[in-house]
């Protein structure tokens, strides 16, 4: 069979296609031979089909399945996808800033005030930095603090 209808047949058998094409179709299926042909054997393959009883799994199978799906383990785009999370780029990209900024300020050769040379007061600074870019992040899982937490250990990764 080489005829432009071909690939509608499987629609016209289940009813979906729409009435304009499906009147083309059916006025095609007198004059072909093997769209006819075709036809039936569909319709015949469908009856069939429907003729079948319900498979209805167990619930010790799907128990099993869904086990073993779980144990699966996950793709390597959907790790990378939890890497590039704006939870975890915005916090990097601004690490990333804060030490760029402090490379610029060491490499100038201004010296810091020496209230801010305290390894308390720089401490204190830094929490309360970071503390802004959680607010601002809108961070308030425990998950997503933890991840920030521990961002020098992706930079180890790469």
């Amino acid at each position: 069979m080489s005829c432009g209808f071909e690939e509608d047949l499987t629609a016209y058998v289940d009813g979906e296609l729409p009435p304009v094409r499906r009147a083309e179709v059916e006025a095609h299926l007198g004059t072909c031979g093997g769209c006819h042909a075709t036809h039936a054997l569909l319709r015949d393959a469908v009856a069939r089909v429907a003729e079948l009883p319900a498979f209805e799994p167990s619930p010790a199978t799907r128990r099993a399945v869904l086990a073993k799906l779980d144990a699966l383990p996950e793709p390597w785009w959907a790790r990378l996808r939890a890497l590039l999370r704006p939870a975890v780029l915005v916090p990097s990209a601004g690490l990333v800033a804060a030490v760029a900024v402090a490379l610029v300020v060491v490499g100038s050769g201004s010296e810091a005030p020496p209230e801010l040379a305290d390894p308390a007061v720089m401490e204190l600074a830094a929490n309360l930095e970071l503390a802004e870019d959680y607010e601002l992040l809108g961070l308030d899982s425990a998950e997503d603090l933890e991840v920030v937490a521990n961002l020098h250990e992706l930079e180890v990764l790469q």
